[in-house]
């Protein structure tokens, strides 16, 4: 990878994009792009009545992310990383397993329009966990209104996630489990995927973190 540029986290509700996306920002003397999830005025609602309300809010965060992306400028290629805590598409996960077919054809179609001209990432960070760590990590770090989530629909949010970046091969993907690994509170992981962020060829690569490191698969 180059020694500058656009770096997107990305992951399910609770895999912990934000923490991580600050913290490399930090460390690669970047700027962090995070999500303006507090704005969505129906994500609470959505919460409560996900069929009622889903429509709204995957549209609501679609305009919101195309505002985002419309004011992002190439980063300095010598100096500077732009750190991301979500992907333009990521719409797309969410409304798969939120909306009904009609709408979900909708939502497409206009997400197909808007995504043309916006920036694409030279690399997507991909954290994975498994649906008993994120619900453990919701309950202790989510809002009051994302705890006690359906363990179904997140099951079926993590399952949209993996078919998406399984399927969808434009952009460069390090794959990270996180199951056993908190990366803000551990230097040496964080460090250690830093360096395979550094060293991604291209591609689709995995890197598995580990207390001291880690390796990459």
């Amino acid at each position: 990878m180059k020694t500058a540029g656009y770096l997107v986290v990305e992951g399910p509700i609770g895999v912990g994009k934000t923490a991580l996306a600050r913290k490399l920002a930090t460390r690669l003397e970047g700027r962090a792009i995070l999500e303006e999830t507090d704005e969505n005025p129906y994500l609470e609602l959505f919460y409560r009545n996900r069929k009622k309300y889903g429509f709204q809010a995957q549209i609501s965060f679609l305009l919101a992310r195309y505002i985002q992306q419309t004011r992002l400028v190439h980063p300095d290629l010598f100096t500077r990383y732009l750190v991301s805590d979500f992907l333009f598409g990521r719409g797309t996960v969410f409304a798969k397993v939120s909306l009904e077919p009609q709408e979900f054809s909708l939502y497409q179609r206009l997400m197909d329009q808007l995504k043309t001209g916006l920036i694409s990432p030279d690399l997507v960070i991909y954290l994975q966990a498994s649906t008993g760590v994120l619900i453990d990590r919701i309950n202790r770090n989510g809002r009051a209104f994302e705890r006690d989530m359906d363990r179904n629909w997140l099951e079926q949010l993590v399952d949209s996630y993996n078919s998406w970046f399984l399927q969808d091969r434009q952009y460069p993907v390090l794959v990270v489990n996180t199951d056993s690994v908190d990366f803000p509170g551990n230097e040496n992981s964080f460090e250690g995927l830093v360096e395979a962020i550094k060293m991604h060829p291209g591609g689709i690569q995995g890197y598995n973190p580990m207390p001291h490191k880690g390796f990459l698969i």
